[in-house]
């Protein structure tokens, strides 16, 4: 018993190193017919997130940079897309669920702390992105619950950190109040 303090010390700290690294290269998740078969065989696209994050969650990047590396500047942090990548779904799904995780990330290119008249225009422009995430989905046609869930899996992938979750909670907090209409399922909110 005494032990396993020590060894978990380790694992935190070895963890800390590996995601302090210098990021040298595209995130993969090599995919081989084992684990194409499990993801394949899952309900649910929320599902095959649950697979992969069980099996690959050394993977997400816990830097001290809040946006965290995105080599490709397609608005994505690369761990979150490499997820996105290996899921066994059609393009149109993965694309949404890119979309769903560039809007997700994108307050985090900006500082929230202050409630001014800028930051509040800017957070509610950036909280309409999610609308034409909804209806992007629904357009595709992802089921309701799928939609949610996996927008809250993006979420929480996107939020890994302290300093991303309060970044997270500022811009939330600027958005007090705030209401939304739903869109109609239209290929048009599709990115």
């Amino acid at each position: 018993m005494r032990y396993i303090a020590p060894i978990l010390l380790l694992a935190l700290i070895g963890c800390k190193e590996e995601s302090s690294r210098p990021h040298t290269g595209t995130i993969q998740i090599e995919k081989n017919p084992e684990l194409t078969a499990l993801l394949q065989s899952r309900e649910t696209v929320d599902e095959q997130f649950g697979v992969l994050y069980g099996r690959y969650k050394h993977l997400l990047d816990r830097s001290d940079s809040l946006p965290g590396p995105d080599e490709n500047s397609d608005g994505i942090r690369d761990d979150i897309e490499a997820f996105i990548n290996a899921l066994e779904v059609s393009e149109p799904v993965r694309n949404a669920l890119k979309q769903d995780a560039r809007q997700t990330q994108e307050n985090l290119y900006y500082d929230f702390s202050e409630a001014t008249e800028s930051n509040i225009n800017k957070a509610y422009e950036i909280s309409r992105k999610y609308d034409k995430v909804l209806a992007c989905k629904d357009f595709i046609g992802m089921s309701v619950d799928d939609s949610i869930n996996t927008s809250e899996t993006i979420t929480s992938l996107t939020y890994n950190t302290k300093a991303r979750t309060m970044a997270y909670l500022a811009y939330n907090h600027l958005l007090d109040g705030s209401v939304s209409t739903l869109l109609d399922a239209k290929e048009e909110y599709c990115e």
